[in-house]
């Protein structure tokens, strides 16, 4: 029962799809972060059957392309682009690192944002466009596998890079969390890495290669630019992540 609680406030939390409703406690948020590569499991889940239509269904590129991208925005109403634009706001203030936690927490967009996320949504589309005119199932398949991976990798950092305030809701997620629970989180990845490889080899491994470089990116970007990561900055990797796997998918399948 209490994983099952576990799983409601996951994916209560991180995504739009709707569950049971009930008061939750203390121990309804210990393990929930666990949870957080299933929401990409449903995208995933949800983009592979999309592909299974498009081959009964004759669409123009651009249309699956746009439906594909709009799957993880539907799941998650969003939830990890907005970090993602709050990083980049923060970031391009070039302000000290308290100043930069202050911009994360006000809701209120700035120019920095609006640019960065539209050079995320051209650079995505380019890629989507290269994948498509592949016409590679496998591809895809490899494709609707990184929102699980990404999400996993998220949470392996959220456990163990330093975290840059003692409040906010990583540390509410995280506080109660152990060795079991990352070790649950590195078993998932690894699962998800090796699907990846096994349903296209020398592209998942190119993928998965920027994806560990990115890792290891965003903890010296975190650490210098905000003293440690945050929610935000995790919703920013996640983005960030997905986005990088993609263009290497698509650089793997053009070539």
């Amino acid at each position: 029962m209490k994983i099952i609680r576990n799983i409601i406030v996951a994916f209560s939390l991180y995504s739009k799809i709707p569950v049971p409703i009930f008061e939750w406690k203390e121990d309804d948020m210990k393990h929930n972060l666990v949870f957080l590569p299933w929401i990409g499991a449903v995208i995933g889940g949800i983009i592979t059957s999309l592909s299974f239509v498009f081959r009964l269904i004759e669409l123009p590129e651009l249309c699956k392309g746009a439906l594909y991208s709009l799957v993880p925005l539907f799941v998650t109403g969003g939830f990890h682009l907005d970090g993602f634009m709050d990083v980049q706001d923060a970031l391009k203030s070039y302000k000290p690192k308290e100043e930069k936690l202050k911009i994360l927490k006000d809701p209120h967009i700035g120019a920095f944002s609006v640019i960065k996320l539209l050079e995320f949504a051209i650079i995505w589309a380019a890629a989507m466009s290269v994948i498509l005119k592949a016409d590679d199932k496998n591809a895809v398949y490899v494709f609707a596998a990184i929102f699980f991976e990404a999400r996993a990798a998220a949470g392996i950092l959220s456990l163990t890079l330093k975290h840059a305030k003692k409040d906010g809701m990583l540390n509410m997620e995280t506080e109660k969390m152990g060795r079991r629970d990352l070790a649950s989180l590195i078993m998932e990845a690894a699962l998800g890495a090796a699907l990846m490889i096994y349903l296209k080899p020398l592209t998942a491994a190119i993928a998965l290669a920027g994806l560990l470089i990115f890792c290891l990116y965003y903890k010296q970007l975190c650490y210098k630019e905000l003293g440690g990561v945050t929610g935000d900055t995790s919703g920013y990797f996640i983005t960030a992540a997905e986005e990088i796997m993609l263009v290497l998918i698509a650089v793997g399948t053009y070539f």
